[in-house]
């Protein structure tokens, strides 16, 4: 359960606690010992009255001091898989950001902002199908809490000689990592919200689906073509609620022990969040042991 786990807990059990009278909370967590070995089987062990109980491991994605977070300063990466066929007409497709795209998709709000061309960031097909583009670091972009968005131009000019390329786009995702590891996906292919927007030539234009974004040239003599497909508005920041795991609730109010493995060595805070409430009152305790994993 991610932030609102109390609320929904409490919406579940509502009726089962509609009595007037809280009962006050007593709650205690032990343990055998402070120490084990990667594998071992971590035996907690409860007291007292608590009828809910929420377990924080400590693990990357469960600690309890970022329960709350939505925002961490990490490296955004982008990558993605590109196929350029057809064609021999060069540099037809350009990676671009900007900052302070009003978030308007049409051809007088492309061109009114400030794009930053990082092509030479990405390993663009040549002729192989699903050439991976390596990460893109976008680190040197991260201003605070500000949005970006990414957009793939596609400029193919009539010069009676070339004819155009058609480009296909795969694979693609955009994370934010942490220093621990840890990520959040902060774009994919599903979740882009891509909209395309036609500079020149409605007769060439960039189709989206779930699975690929692509756009095809015409022969030498098709009209000069400019397309652009621009994400959603991002946020590089952008991180998940660590989660807590609901482990005893009012169905459950025998629970006396709770075991957990640890699978990587390194020096845990746990974190047992417990409640008591009513439809009229809830009284809450937290308790904290430091678990060292060899």
């Amino acid at each position: 359960m991610k932030k609102g786990i109390w609320v929904l807990i409490l919406m579940v059990f509502g009726v089962a606690c509609n009595k007037t009278e809280l009962n006050r909370l007593s709650f205690d967590v032990s343990t055998a010992s402070s120490t084990y070995k990667v594998g071992d089987t971590v035996v907690f062990n409860f007291s007292g009255n608590a009828e809910y109980v929420v377990f924080y491991s400590g693990e990357n994605g469960f600690q309890y001091q970022y329960k709350n977070r939505t925002t961490a300063v990490g490296k955004p990466f982008l990558n993605f898989l590109s196929y350029r066929q057809f064609g021999n007409m060069e540099n037809t497709l350009q990676l671009m950001l900007s900052s302070n795209f009003s978030g308007i998709y049409d051809s007088a709000n492309i061109q009114n902002a400030t794009w930053t061309d990082i092509t030479s960031r990405a390993v663009l097909s040549t002729t192989k199908d699903s050439t991976p583009s390596g990460n893109i670091d976008l680190s040197d972009f991260v201003k605070g809490d500000s949005i970006v968005y990414i957009g793939f131009r596609y400029y193919a000019p009539k010069d009676g000689i070339s004819s155009q390329r058609a480009w296909t786009i795969r694979g693609l995702s955009m994370i934010n990592k942490l220093q621990d590891s840890s990520f959040t996906t902060l774009l994919d292919m599903s979740s882009g919200n891509w909209l395309g927007v036609n500079m020149l030539n409605r007769a060439a234009v960039w189709s989206i689906s779930t699975s690929q974004l692509r756009i095809s040239g015409g022969d030498k003599n098709a009209a000069t073509n400019e397309d652009w497909l621009v994400s959603k508005g991002i946020k590089l920041t952008r991180v998940l609620p660590d989660e807590g795991i609901s482990i005893k609730t009012l169905v459950d109010p025998s629970l006396k022990t709770f075991n957990h493995i640890y699978t990587k060595a390194g020096t845990y805070t746990v974190v047992f969040d417990a409640k008591n409430a009513n439809d009229h009152a809830m009284e809450a305790a937290q308790k904290t042991l430091v678990i060292t994993v060899q």
